[in-house]
C-alpha cells in the first residue's frame, strides 16, 4: 500500500550533493513532536500538527505500520501552514502518523499512531427509469472531495464506472444509459474508486414514431412528425437506406420540437428517416424516404465582352441558396466569380470576367454546391482592366512581422469529423495549425488557441487550451495534435469570441484574432456583437475568418461581414494546401476596393495584385485599431501602386 511520492526523492538527490560538500551532520530534531485524531474514516481529510521545524523541506505523511522510513504514503511540507489538512487512505486499518527528515533515507523523528476507520453509503429505493432519461438520487455518504456516484453495469469493477456525478450534496442527478437492462447504482470513493454502497436501478427501454412524405425532391426540407423520449441530443437525420446506427448525414435535433423540418441530402436515392438517441446514436425508429433528383437549366449569351453585364435564364428547384455564377470551365464546384441567387428571378444579371477566355455558366445548388447545369460562354476582349498593387509604407503594425499578439480559435465540433478527401477535417486543420505555429508565427510572439468541441459531445463549451504565452512552437504542436473532435458538439463562434478579452488581458499592442470554422454558429451565440464589444473594450484588434470546406455560399457572405466588423477578411479554403495558405494569408493586412459604396475586391497588403476595371476606386487599408482609404484611378493597361502611411 506505501508508495513513493516523486516531489521527495527529487527533493533528496537535489540535497545529497550539498549534505556531501558540507559534510553531512547527523540528523537533529529530537524534540519533534507530531499530533493528529487517533481515528479518522475511509478518505476524510484531517488536521495534523508538528512542534517545530527542523527543515522546511522535511514532510509528514501517513504511512503504514512498519513501514520503512524511506517509504510513505499522503503527505505534506513541514513548511505548510498549520494545521494542516492531509488525506487519510481509503482502505481501513492502523497507520501512524509520521514526521520525515528531508534527509537521506528519510529518518523518521516523530510518529502518532491512527486507526482509519470505513464506512458506507446508503441509497434510497429507485423506480425504473426510461433509458437516456435523467434519474434522481438520494443518497447518504462521507460526501469526500472528488466522491462520485455512478450508473453500472451489474458486475463491473469498482474502477470502472459508467454515467456519474460528484456526490457533494444529495439528491443528485444523473443521465442513465440508452440501453435497457439492469444497472447498479454505485457510490465510489474519489481516490481508490472503492466501492462502499450501491443500490439496483432497472433501465427501461423506449420506443419512437416518425411520419413523414414518402418522396421528396433533393435539397428540399421535409417536415417530419415525431415522438419519442426526447432525451438530450435525441437527433432525427435523413440517411442512405441501410446505414448502421452511428452514421448519419442531414440531422436536427428533437429538443425543436414536433414536427421537426430537416433538410434533404442532395443526392438522390434511396433513404430512411430516422430517429437516433443522442448518446450511443441507437435508432429507435425508421421510415422509408425516395430523394428525387433534381434538373435544372441555365442559359445565356455564347459569348459576352469582358466586363460587360449580361442576362443569364435558368430553370431549376430554387431551393433555399441556390445561385447561377460564372466561372472558368476547369474551375471546381466551390469556385465561383459574378454569381446571383435564384430567389431573385429568372433571369439574373452577371458581370462578366475583366480577363477573356473559356468560362461556364453554372446553375449551383446552395447547400452542397452541386453543379446541376452548366453552358459554355466565350468571354471576348472588351474593358481593358488594369491591376492595383497596395504596398506597405513600413508603418509599425503594417506587416506580418508586426503582427503583435495573436489568438487562434479553432472549430473542433461533430462536423470536423467529416471526411475532406481521404482526410478527416480535423486532421487536415491540425496539420495546417502546426504549420502556422511552425513557420509562419515567429517564435516568442504572444500566443492563445481557444478550441469548441474538443471536450463535450453535444456541448457549446469552448475551452483556452493554450493560454497566452510566448509562442514555443513545440509545445504548441504538441498541443494541437492532442485536439479530437467530439460528436455533435456545437459551433461556438460567438461564444469564443467572448471569451477573447479575458484570453487576451493584459495584451497593449495590436493583436491578431484568427476564427477557423467550417460551419455556421449554431449555440445562438453572436459573432458580430462579440466583435464590436471587443473593439468598444479598447482592443487593438484584427479578427479574420478562414472558412474551411464552407458548402453554402450564403454563409460565406455572413463570415464576410463579420470579419469587415473586425477589420479583417474573409477568406475561403477547400483543402489542405488552400487551409495552409488561408491562415498565413490571415496574418496578413487586408484591404478592400470599393466602387460607389459598393465592395469590389479585396486582397491583402504586399500581396498579390488585384484586377479592377478601368475607373475610379475607394482603397481601404484595414489597419488593427484603424483604417485608411485611399483614392485611386485605374487605367486601362496601367500598373498602380499604392503605398500605406
Amino acid at each position: 500500500m506505501s508508495v513513493r511520492a516523486a516531489k521527495p526523492r527529487v527533493i533528496a538527490s537535489l540535497f545529497v550533493g550539498i549534505a556531501f560538500s558540507l559534510s553531512a551532520a547527523p540528523v537533529s530534531g529530537q524534540n519533534v513532536t507530531v499530533s493528529a485524531p487517533t481515528s479518522a474514516v475511509v478518505g476524510a481529510d484531517i488536521d495534523i500538527r508538528w512542534s517545530v521545524i527542523v527543515d522546511p523541506l522535511d514532510f509528514i505523511s501517513i504511512d503504514e505500520v512498519g513501514a520503512a522510513e524511506r517509504t510513505y504514503g499522503s503527505y505534506v511540507y513541514a513548511r505548510t501552514a498549520q494545521p494542516a489538512s492531509i488525506r487519510v487512505p481509503e482502505i481501513p486499518g492502523s497507520y501512524v502518523v509520521r514526521y520525515h527528515s528531508k534527509e537521506r533515507g528519510y529518518p523518521v523523528l516523530a510518529t502518532t499512531v491512527l486507526e482509519v476507520v470505513d464506512t458506507q453509503a446508503s441509497f434510497e429505493v429507485l423506480a425504473p427509469v426510461d433509458a437516456s432519461q435523467h434519474v434522481t438520487i438520494n443518497w447518504t455518504g462521507p460526501a469526500h472531495t472528488r466522491d462520485f456516484v455512478s450508473v453500472d453495469t451489474v458486475g463491473m469493477q469498482d474502477k470502472r464506472y459508467g454515467p456519474y456525478a460528484y456526490a457533494r450534496t444529495s439528491p443528485i442527478e444523473i443521465r442513465v444509459p440508452d440501453q435497457p437492462g439492469e444497472y447498479m447504482v454505485r457510490y465510489h470513493l474519489g481516490q481508490s474508486y472503492r466501492v462502499i454502497g450501491q443500490t439496483a436501478l432497472t433501465v427501461r427501454g423506449v420506443t419512437a414514431t416518425l411520419d413523414a412524405e414518402s418522396q421528396v425532391q433533393a435539397g428540399k426540407e421535409i417536415e417530419v412528425q415525431w415522438d419519442g423520449p426526447d432525451a438530450v441530443a435525441d437527433y432525427i437525420s435523413i440517411d442512405p437506406a441501410g446505414s448502421p446506427d452511428r452514421a448519419y448525414t442531414t440531422y436536427a435535433y428533437t429538443r425543436f420540437g414536433s414536427p421537426l423540418t430537416v433538410r434533404v441530402p442532395e443526392d438522390a436515392g434511396s433513404y430512411e428517416i430516422r430517429y437516433h438517441m443522442g448518446r450511443s446514436r441507437t435508432v429507435l425508429a425508421a421510415i422509408d424516404l425516395e430523394v428525387l433528383a433534381n434538373s435544372a437549366s441555365v442559359t445565356g449569351p455564347t459569348s459576352v465582352a469582358a466586363g460587360a453585364n449580361f442576362a443569364t435564364q435558368w430553370r431549376g428547384p430554387d431551393n433555399t441558396g441556390d445561385y447561377v455564377t460564372i466561372v472558368p470551365v476547369d474551375a471546381g464546384p466551390r469556385e465561383y466569380l459574378s454569381y446571383w441567387y435564384t430567389r431573385h428571378g429568372s433571369p439574373t444579371d452577371l458581370e462578366a470576367p475583366l480577363e477573356d477566355g473559356r468560362y461556364e455558366l453554372r446553375y449551383m445548388s446552395g447547400r452542397g454546391r452541386k453543379i446541376l447545369a452548366r453552358a459554355e460562354i466565350e468571354v471576348t476582349p472588351g474593358v481593358v482592366p488594369g491591376t492595383l498593387w497596395v504596398a506597405s509604407g513600413g508603418r509599425q503594425g503594417d506587416t506580418a512581422d508586426n503582427i503583435g499578439a495573436v489568438e487562434v480559435i479553432l472549430d473542433a465540433s461533430g462536423s470536423m469529423l467529416q471526411a475532406l478527401g481521404t482526410e478527416l477535417r480535423m486532421d487536415i486543420a491540425k496539420t495546417s495549425l502546426e504549420h502556422l505555429v511552425r513557420n509562419v508565427i515567429p517564435e516568442g510572439t504572444p500566443f492563445a488557441l481557444r478550441v469548441f468541441g474538443n471536450r463535450e459531445e453535444n456541448s457549446c463549451r469552448t475551452d483556452l487550451e493554450i493560454a497566452r504565452s510566448p509562442l514555443n512552437p513545440d509545445a504548441a504542436s504538441a498541443q494541437i495534435q492532442q485536439i479530437q473532435p467530439q460528436s455533435f458538439a456545437r459551433t461556438a463562434i460567438g461564444a469564443s469570441l467572448n471569451q477573447v478579452a479575458q484570453d487576451l488581458a493584459g495584451v497593449t499592442g495590436p493583436a491578431t484574432i484568427v476564427v477557423v470554422t467550417d460551419g455556421e454558429e449554431t449555440c445562438d451565440g453572436d459573432p458580430k456583437a462579440a466583435i464590436e464589444r471587443l473593439k468598444a473594450a479598447g482592443f487593438d484588434v484584427r479578427v479574420n475568418i478562414v472558412g474551411f470546406a464552407v458548402d453554402e455560399l450564403e454563409l460565406k457572405e455572413q463570415f464576410q461581414e463579420w470579419a469587415r466588423a473586425g477589420n479583417g477578411r474573409y477568406v475561403e479554403a477547400n483543402n489542405g494546401e488552400q487551409l495552409e495558405q488561408a491562415m498565413t494569408s490571415a496574418l496578413e493586412i487586408p484591404f478592400e476596393v470599393h466602387r460607389g459604396g459598393e465592395l469590389i475586391a479585396t486582397g491583402v497588403v504586399n500581396g498579390e495584385p488585384v484586377i479592377l476595371a478601368p475607373g475610379t476606386y475607394q482603397v481601404t487599408v484595414l489597419t488593427t485599431g484603424s483604417t485608411e482609404v485611399m483614392d485611386v484611378v485605374i487605367e486601362p493597361r496601367g500598373e498602380h501602386r499604392l503605398t500605406t502611411r
